[in-house]
């Protein structure tokens, strides 16, 4: 039996789903932004050691996202396909945050390998909850410009939970005590607050898109549809070209302005700066993309990425003017970055549907996952790595030679790989009018496969 699925969905629908996304950032943001810095800079372990720890973590992460998609896919609940894991995952999500900031006394072997163990249980748990977090936004509406407001919603909460954590994290850890006590408080606030907006999220939304019990299409068909889906395809390399280089230039920014601005101070202030132009031009982005595409967003907002680059390659900026403008840009370039990832994704989907008969939102989420994660981690392990190959030393003054390298690390890294992600992007095929063909017409197939149904019963029932 079909279900009715709403194209729009209310307010609180909307604002339910995206304050997902702050209770996920609570960690997930605390760590991209944080986690290096502490193992390198609080727990003092060696910049290689604490990259290669992430890094891993990551990958290990990233492997298992299209798993809990291909598992997630085929979840058959009283709550829904993917509702249940944020119920009855988020009080784990939290355990696992707080373990990795207990302030055990450990010799250095047994730190760095408590240190990788606790960062394993806790990718692994945040996957199991995060990924059909991320796929349930395919299920809530087929509406491409209602897809376009959840993930605007869940990018602005993203971002303000980044500007809350950019601006709080390092005062308020000094303030509970500084070092790993100040840290190990702070996780048990935000793990707290998290499991709290997680429990929110799966009261306020709600699974409508209806199958008609096409489901559980098995791996082979699932990656069949995923292999003649360019535009997946394209969405995919395109991510994990820029994830990588985001994630380079975030990393790269704290040392950056620690050691080559010289102020520890700068820190928070240059990321309250990155992210909340970011949080400003969210909306903006997302009216020029109902206006004009999804895809020109993309390009304009990665190219305004560049520049900035380009910029702290020429100057190298240690303050005034010119730095902030620069900070200012690359948070409106990466506004637009972020905003598109997710909201180009379930248009994805359809096509899949439309080309092949097999809707497989949950490998789809689970893979662009993965590409996300790996390039994550393959972000973090490299700016630990030539942290270690420029001479970096963990809280003394650094060498010429050594500043010059953070410079480069902040500057040309993410300049060559958003300015890949520009090229995989240009043939990018779909915007809004095909999208809304796509929709009709799966819907048209939807209608026939239901009629020759009840008219195969109808003559069933006859015959007997």
């Amino acid at each position: 039996m079909s279900r009715p699925h709403p194209s729009k969905l209310s307010f609180g629908n909307i604002v339910g789903y995206g304050a997902g996304d702050f209770g996920f950032n609570l960690s997930f943001t605390f760590c991209s932004l944080f986690l290096l810095y502490f193992y390198t800079d609080v727990l003092e372990l060696n910049a290689s050691t604490a990259g290669l720890i992430i890094m891993v973590a990551l990958v290990w992460e990233g492997i298992s996202d299209p798993i809990i998609g291909l598992i997630t896919n085929r979840t058959n609940t009283r709550w829904g396909r993917y509702r249940p894991y944020i119920l009855f995952g988020s009080v784990p999500l939290g355990l696992s945050v707080v373990a990795m900031f207990l302030p055990l006394d450990l010799p250095a072997g047994a730190l760095v390998a408590y240190c990788f163990a606790t960062h394993i249980v806790y990718r692994t748990v945040f996957t199991f909850v995060n990924i059909p977090y991320i796929a349930l936004s395919a299920q809530m509406t087929q509406d491409s410009d209602t897809r376009g407001q959840l993930a605007a919603a869940r990018m602005l909460f993203a971002i303000a939970c980044g500007l809350l954590l950019s601006a709080l994290t390092l005062p308020v850890s000094k303030a509970l005590g500084g070092g790993r006590t100040g840290f190990f408080l702070i996780s048990v606030v935000y793990s707290l607050v998290a499991t709290v907006i997680l429990l929110l999220t799966f009261a306020s939304t709600k699974e409508v898109i209806d199958e008609s019990r096409q489901e559980h299409p098995d791996l082979r068909s699932m990656l069949s549809t995923l292999r003649a889906n360019r535009p997946f395809i394209l969405l995919f390399v395109a991510t994990a070209l820029g994830a990588t280089g985001y994630t380079m230039s975030g990393k790269a920014l704290i040392y950056y302005l620690k050691y080559w601005v010289g102020s520890e101070s700068m820190v928070t202030t240059g990321l309250v700066v990155t992210l909340g132009a970011a949080a400003l031009a969210m909306i903006p982005w997302m009216m020029i993309a109902r206006r004009v595409s999804k895809r020109v967003v993309w390009l304009a907002g990665v190219s305004l990425n560049v520049l900035a680059y380009v910029v702290i390659l020429a100057v190298a900026p240690r303050g005034g003017p010119v730095l902030w403008l620069v900070l200012i840009a690359v948070g409106i370039g990466n506004s637009a970055f972020i905003l598109n990832v997710w909201s180009m994704l379930p248009d994805t989907v359809e096509y899949g549907e439309w080309k092949t008969g097999t809707r497989a939102e949950g490998a789809s989420f689970g893979l662009m996952a993965f590409s996300q994660k790996v390039a994550l981690g393959i972000g973090t392990g490299l700016v630990g790595i030539l942290l270690d190959s420029i001479g970096y030393v963990a809280n003394r003054p650094q060498s010429a030679e050594t500043l010059q390298g953070i410079t480069l690390l902040y500057g040309a890294g993410p300049l060559v790989l958003f300015a890949a992600s520009l090229v995989a992007i240009w043939a990018y095929p779909l915007d809004g009018k095909t999208h809304r063909r796509l929709v009709r017409a799966i819907e048209y197939r939807r209608v026939r496969a239901r009629r020759r149904a009840v008219a195969l019963n109808a003559a069933k029932a006859g015959a007997s």
